[in-house]
């Protein structure tokens, strides 16, 4: 698990391996940083590992963004 706080912008990051994610550990740890964070009014963004061919997905989004972006 890693953290990054970004005090400048107000943003707490944690970013979760496919192995963390099944840790109840990790899951206690998630829920006293967000409470923390949520405390301080920082926003909370948590970053999960996926098991998805990461260029197919990122194709995949660009094009749905890029015909979205045309019809607007």
């Amino acid at each position: 698990m890693r953290i990054i706080v970004r005090d400048d912008k107000r943003i707490a990051e944690i970013w979760l391996t496919n192995s963390e994610q099944q840790s109840e550990n990790v899951q206690s740890v998630i829920s006293e940083k967000t409470a923390e964070y949520s405390e301080k009014k920082y926003k909370i963004a948590v970053f999960r590992s996926g098991n998805r061919n990461l260029y197919d997905c990122t194709d995949g989004l660009l094009h749905s963004n890029y015909y979205l972006g045309e019809g607007a």
